[in-house]
């Protein structure tokens, strides 16, 4: 099976903490695939956060600014208070530690951005893309991510997704290849 919420938390919280960007990407995309296959909302919410700090911690704006190490440092707080609740199976203070850091990403993004369109925001999208491009409908991609349903259609179109080669495996190897996953034997 796959790894615990607390070994998410506490290994996004130290790729964070570690400036490890890269990883902090590789890491969202796994959970973003664990929580399509478990159909794991608070997962999915994770993948999407790590994806966002990745994002954030990439920009020069976001660096270079005084403001971003205080957010940072609440940012980790709020990691290492969602482990605690994770551990002690408490998921309401889970979910709210979650959203604790969601609103941190979101005020600093609105505050110090570029653009119309929020990084937490885009990151639902293009993680409902790769949700998407795992097999998952548009409608179940976009709830299990949070995203707008019309901008992951439109994202998904624009990174011409839909034209991609087909699938050459039939259903039954990919239920199987899918068994194989979840069994830990891929």
């Amino acid at each position: 099976m796959f790894k615990p919420m607390s070994f998410d938390l506490e290994e996004t919280a130290r790729l964070f903490g570690q400036k490890r960007v890269l990883e902090l990407r590789g890491l969202s995309n796994r959970l973003i695939r664990e929580a399509a296959i478990e159909n794991n909302f608070g997962k999915a919410e994770l993948g999407v956060i790590a994806y966002a700090l990745h994002k954030m911690e990439t920009k020069q704006h976001f660096l270079n600014n005084q403001k971003w190490q205080q957010v940072k440092n609440s940012i980790a707080t709020n990691l290492n208070s969602a482990l605690f609740a994770a551990r002690n199976n408490d998921s309401k203070q889970l979910i709210e530690k979650l959203k604790d850091i969601i609103r941190s990403i979101q005020r600093i993004d609105a505050e110090l951005g570029n653009y119309a369109q929020g990084i937490y925001e885009k990151a639902k999208t293009k993680q409902a893309s790769l949700v998407y491009s795992y097999g998952l409908s548009l409608a179940q991609s976009a709830e299990l991510t949070g995203a707008d349903k019309k901008e992951l259609q439109s994202y998904i179109g624009f990174t011409k997704m839909i034209d991609e080669e087909e699938e050459q495996k039939s259903i039954i190897e990919r239920v199987d290849e899918l068994r194989k996953l979840v069994e830990g034997r891929a």
